[in-house]
């Protein structure tokens, strides 16, 4: 197997509508075949959106609308993302050949490998138009798109924004034990769900997903998403 310079396209997430906007200027779009549904009071109820992101293209340069900050890279301490006979892809990713690197403490789940030999560059906020670009430690193999892969980053109904978690340790809310922790909120706390959750901890049995949100004390509460970011590559 060979380094990867460049990320080639792959499936996308089901029901989803591909977008190249970078999240400074974060066009959403409803997916295809959607149409919002009448709640029982007679208000209109809006399918979540679900967005693409795609800060880097297939040559590994970083698009339009995107930079690149190189202040966090340290060659010394090289992020793990495998290596030619194996590597993992981002959860959140909707094409292939974009990676889960370690350690967690890098926020290093979504990266996209570049013509320079394992320089990566990693989108660590989905809301933030900046990328991060991160020396690996070795040359890392092909990888196809998840099957169901995550958002990235959840924006909900109450104006707060969330990032999926990676790794780390946290507890657990005391009135559910048995939940752990998905996602980080900027304003209200983390979404938790059961263990082993297959959907990231977004309840999506209607149109208008919705999660479960609070500290790990006090109530949790159901709030919806408005929109849903993945990532993918630029053609």
């Amino acid at each position: 197997m060979t380094m990867l310079a460049s990320c080639a396209g792959g499936a996308q997430p089901a029901g989803q509508a591909a977008t190249t906007t970078p999240a400074a200027a974060a066009a959403t779009t409803v997916p295809a075949g959607t149409t919002p549904t009448k709640a029982r009071s007679g208000a209109a109820v809006v399918a979540t959106r679900l967005i693409n992101l795609a800060p880097v293209d297939q040559r590994g340069h970083a698009t339009s609308g995107w930079s690149i900050d190189r202040n966090d890279d340290d060659p010394n301490a090289p992020i793990d993302c495998g290596d030619t006979s194996q590597a993992y892809p981002s959860p959140a990713a909707a094409s292939g050949d974009i990676y889960s690197c370690a350690p967690s403490a890098a926020e290093a789940d979504a990266c996209w490998p570049t013509a320079q030999a394992r320089q990566m560059l990693c989108l660590r906020d989905p809301y933030s138009p900046v990328l991060t670009a991160l020396t690996a430690q070795a040359l890392v193999a092909k990888v196809s798109a998840p099957r169901d892969p995550v958002p990235l980053g959840l924006r909900l109904a109450n104006g707060d924004q969330c990032r999926l978690r990676d790794g780390g340790a946290w507890g657990s809310p005391p009135q559910h034990p048995d939940y752990v922790g998905y996602y980080s909120c900027a304003s209200h706390g983390i979404v938790w769900a059961p263990q082993e959750s297959s959907t990231g901890g977004i309840d999506r049995t209607t149109k208008r997903w919705t999660v479960l949100v609070g500290g790990e004390t006090g109530p949790l509460t159901t709030v919806a998403v408005t929109d849903a970011s993945f990532v993918t590559t630029a053609a």
